[in-house]
């Protein structure tokens, strides 16, 4: 009997020990990616527009994102790519990753202005670069209100690249 007791606080202790080293060993997810701004379009052999960070937004469904977009002039495109950091229903993390072409629609002193280089059924975005702010901004808008975009909100979205949410 005495055994079996000192078998069992030997199996609480260890259980113990176990599952709080487990909790030391996993940490928390966090964007690492400092926000840049880099404008190289008066550049004439390599004329680009690049900006690197996380979308901002009071509505964002996912905090924890990288972001980055390059422009090419001689291309007159843009391309974004995203990689977000989801947990649905409470279980681990996992990693989603995304891309998206633009095409320049305005290119001037002031900004670079794209639009997705394919149509959407239910939404319109639009990618500004204000190279004067030196800052990033993505606007969505819902352009159809039948059925199968009802999964889209009504108001519109406005991401702001920048310093990742803490």
């Amino acid at each position: 009997m005495k055994t079996a007791l000192w078998l069992l606080l030997g199996l609480v202790i260890g259980g113990s020990a176990g599952w709080y080293a487990r909790g030391l060993a996993e940490q928390d997810v966090r964007a690492s990616t400092n926000f840049s701004f880099i404008d190289n379009l008066a550049d004439r052999q390599a004329a680009y527009l690049s900006a690197t960070g996380s979308w901002r937004s009071g509505d964002l469904a996912n905090k924890i994102n990288t972001v980055k977009v390059i422009c090419f002039a001689s291309e007159r495109s843009c391309d974004l790519y995203q990689a977000d950091v989801m947990s649905l229903g409470g279980g681990r993390p996992w990693l989603s990753a995304y891309s998206q072409s633009f095409r320049i629609t305005t290119l001037d002193a002031q900004s670079v202005v794209a639009e997705p280089s394919l149509p959407d059924l239910c939404i319109r975005q639009t990618l500004t670069f204000d190279r004067v702010a030196k800052a990033v901004t993505l606007v969505r808008t819902k352009i159809n209100r039948e059925d199968a975009c009802s999964m889209v909100q009504n108001e519109p979205l406005t991401l702001f690249l920048g310093e990742p949410q803490l």
